[in-house]
């Protein structure tokens, strides 16, 4: 299985534990209109939810599973996400719209989760914009378009495997 973490954070900033060393980086959808414009934001979002789709279509999957779901429901309201999430549950084969929307609330730390497909492919969200996304091919022009995005793609293996 090969293992990536998809980052907006530049591997040149880290020093040799793997920590990042910039602290004007901002790491969290709270931090919008103060460390990060709007404007910013919704650009590195759209990266990153476009990075999860890209994979999968490279892999030419169209639906993944929901494996992991938390929520936190001051957040769900104030996302007014309560009727989509009402349609969420563990083990649920997910659209890609429906990717779309779940990895945009959990960018924006609404809810927690965790897709995939078989043993064949999946997307964990760590905290402060970490993304890890695993295949059972290599996936290189998957790999070569989002970096070409902006976004960093390291081999990396997902802390969130268990």
């Amino acid at each position: 299985m090969f293992s990536w973490r998809i980052t907006k954070y530049n591997p040149k900033n880290r020093d040799e534990r793997g920590s990042y060393l910039d602290g004007r980086e901002w790491t969290c959808f709270s931090e919008v209109g103060t460390k990060v414009s709007e404007e910013d934001y919704l650009r590195t979002e759209s990266n990153y939810i476009n990075a999860i789709t890209t994979f999968m279509g490279e892999m030419g999957l169209n639906r993944v599973y929901l494996n992991a779901l938390e929520m936190w429901s001051d957040e769900v309201a104030n996302q007014n996400a309560s009727g989509f999430l009402s349609k969420m549950w563990v083990g649920k084969g997910v659209t890609t719209q429906e990717i779309n929307e779940l990895a945009k609330l959990t960018l924006r730390n609404v809810i927690w989760c965790k897709l995939s497909y078989k043993n064949d492919f999946f997307v964990h969200f760590g905290y402060d914009y970490y993304m890890y996304i695993g295949a059972n091919k290599d996936c290189p022009n998957a790999r070569k378009k989002v970096r070409a995005s902006g976004l960093f793609v390291e081999n990396f293996n997902s802390p969130y495997l268990h």
